[in-house]
């Protein structure tokens, strides 16, 4: 058979089943090429996706570092500020002969924003003048009331203001609680903190980037747990919450936000002499 020809009918017969076969391997390549294609897409819609994702959720929360510890807060986890309003950078910055205040605060707490707007100036300006010094702890234990743990995030970012742009803390540390967000909803992310520094005059490479990281997250939270367990230092007092105010171990007692009564309530416990 092989040695004869084919007739025409044959041949026809031949080039129509080599053509079907043709036209079948098209079609399964073509199917191939269209699984490929589109595994390929959904994988690229999927790698898409997850880094909107790891973007957004990266720039609301950032990251923290276990373990790193301000570097300003040298004095019982605190800031220490003195005469001129300088933040100390060390223990020998320190006038430990000057009575000093002691104020715990949480950023997102909203009686500390209460406190704050018409007593810390009254408490800056005895400070600058040299007549007391103050020992500020930024703290975080209301993160629970946040969406986005912004309770942590913003006292990383004020500890990370005091470790690399000192003489900016204080501006910064006024704008965070003007701007403080209503509890239960969605702080500023990370990124809108160091913008937030940068509108103040913070634009050291190492605190923006301390502020974006969330550098002493973990810190703060660590010290909003630790405050409650024991005493407070230097006291025998136990803490109850935000604000903390305390001066020569004794407590304020916020009844109101006049702030004559914190002077006359400072002139009593630790009176200055004339």
């Amino acid at each position: 058979m092989s040695n004869e020809k084919l007739t025409r009918d044959q041949q026809r017969e031949a080039a129509r089943v080599k053509a079907k076969a043709i036209r079948e391997a098209q079609k399964k390549g073509e199917g191939r090429r269209k699984v490929t294609i589109l595994v390929s897409v959904v994988a690229a819609v999927v790698a898409l996706i997850s880094l909107i994702v790891w973007a957004v959720l990266g720039a609301a929360t950032g990251s923290s570092e276990t373990g790193a510890s301000p570097k300003a807060a040298f004095f019982n986890g605190g800031i220490s500020i003195g005469a001129d309003l300088q933040v100390a950078g060390n223990v020998k910055d320190v006038d430990t002969s000057i009575t000093k205040i002691v104020l715990y605060e949480d950023p997102q707490c909203p009686i500390c924003k209460a406190f704050e707007e018409p007593i810390m100036p009254v408490i800056l300006e005895l400070v600058k003048a040299g007549k007391y010094s103050l020992e500020l702890h930024p703290i975080s234990f209301l993160d629970g009331h946040s969406a986005n743990e912004y309770s942590s995030r913003a006292a990383s970012a004020m500890m990370c203001a005091a470790d690399f742009a000192p003489t900016k803390f204080l501006d910064y540390h006024k704008t965070l609680f003007a701007k403080q967000p209503e509890e239960n909803s969605s702080g500023p992310s990370s990124e809108e903190l160091a913008n937030a520094a940068q509108g103040v005059g913070i634009n050291d490479a190492n605190a923006l980037d301390c502020i974006t990281r969330n550098k002493y997250a973990t810190w703060s939270k660590k010290q909003g747990r630790d405050i409650y367990v024991g005493k407070v230092p230097g006291s025998d007092l136990t803490f109850g919450g935000t604000p903390f105010v305390m001066v020569n171990g004794q407590q304020y007692e916020i009844r109101s936000a006049n702030p004559a009564d914190f002077i006359q309530w400072l002139e009593v416990v630790a009176p200055l002499s004339k």
